[in-house]
């Protein structure tokens, strides 16, 4: 079981509409009595949660909480890949997607399971990086059509609708969708040549609490990216191209194509909208490598245990949900006080 002595809780203070300054304030207390030492610093910019992730090993902390959304998180996971003293990394979600808490399968609300999060086990994690752009990132690189959502989802309208946002603007981009001629080349030197209008280039390929996998050989611990094409010319074949994906029939076909490499260089005519976890990066060409065991992040336990289904429709209740049944009373485990 880790013992954590000293934490370093970096907290993005626009994120949750100001919900991450409230929550850290509250964490700091609830580390506090169980006798952690808790220093708090607010990101005033680009650049702060990876200059601080950076040094916090060599300054004496032992964990770093990451509070905000995706982009907080990849920043603070940038910060220790670079960072010669490595220590864990613990994410409290308050960001509009939060899918690195997803597929880390960790609780839906960390700030009321405090003690499962400092007792959970933690694992290294492969990192993604551009070096061009010296960016590192965290789940994947998506290049073209998803790109595009991301590009024409301002923050106003996140702030207003949420993740429903993403599902507007994506439904009003698929009706004008464009392939390119693509050439990908990977560490060996190969090229392989695709026309298509989606490209994937994933390190994390899972969402653990959905059950749902972009690619079925996508992990995050074998030192390679799983690289996924996906062509559809009209509306018709990107929605049955997304239904395939959706319920796994991962059969030869022309519209899904894929391989894995540990680096790759892509180019295309014409040139293509880059975003790496959200965020983005202009357009192609676009380089991208594999930095091995680059983080060690804090994983819930249904992490790399979810059953392996064949549709996404299987829906089971994971190992760790409670089961209310007749005449048994779930009691609270130990939590943050809520009145705090």
């Amino acid at each position: 079981m880790p013992t954590y002595q000293r934490a370093l809780l970096i907290v993005n203070p626009v994120a949750g509409q100001g919900w991450g300054v409230r929550l850290a304030e509250r964490l700091r207390r609830s580390l506090a009595r169980r006798e952690i030492n808790a220093s708090t610093r607010i990101t005033q910019g680009p650049g702060d949660a990876r200059r601080w992730a950076a040094a916090a090993g060599p300054h004496g902390f032992d964990l770093i909480f990451a509070i905000g959304g995706d982009g907080t998180v990849g920043e603070v996971v940038a910060g220790q890949t670079c960072s010669e003293q490595k220590i864990p990394v613990a994410i409290m979600p308050v960001g509009t997607a939060n899918v690195v808490s997803l597929a880390l399968g960790l609780p839906w609300f960390p700030a009321l399971a405090i003690d499962k999060l400092l007792q959970a086990r933690t694992m290294q994690f492969d990192v993604g990086y551009v070096p061009q752009l010296d960016r590192y990132f965290f789940l994947m690189a998506a290049l073209g059509y998803p790109a595009r959502i991301i590009q024409d989802s301002p923050r106003k309208w996140k702030n207003l609708f949420g993740v429903f946002t993403y599902f507007a603007v994506a439904f009003r981009n698929a009706l004008n969708l464009h392939e390119a001629q693509i050439r990908i080349r990977d560490e060996n030197g190969f090229d392989r040549f695709f026309r298509g209008n989606t490209i994937l280039v994933s390190n994390i390929g899972e969402i653990t609490d959905i059950n749902f996998k972009i690619s079925p050989q996508t992990s995050a611990h074998d030192g390679k990216f799983d690289v996924t094409v996906i062509s559809s010319r009209t509306l018709w074949y990107f929605f049955k191209t997304l239904f395939r994906v959706l319920i796994r029939r991962r059969k030869a076909s022309a519209l899904v194509q894929g391989f894995q490499a540990a680096s790759v260089m892509i180019e295309s005519d014409p040139p293509v909208e880059v975003q790496v976890d959200g965020e983005n990066l202009g357009r192609t060409p676009f380089t991208a490598e594999i930095r091995r065991r680059g983080v060690e992040l804090v994983v819930g336990q249904r992490y790399g245990e979810v059953p392996k289904s064949e549709s996404i429709w299987d829906f089971k209740l994971l190992k760790g949900w409670p089961r209310r049944e007749k005449g048994i009373k779930i009691e609270a485990s130990d939590e943050m006080d809520s009145g705090e």
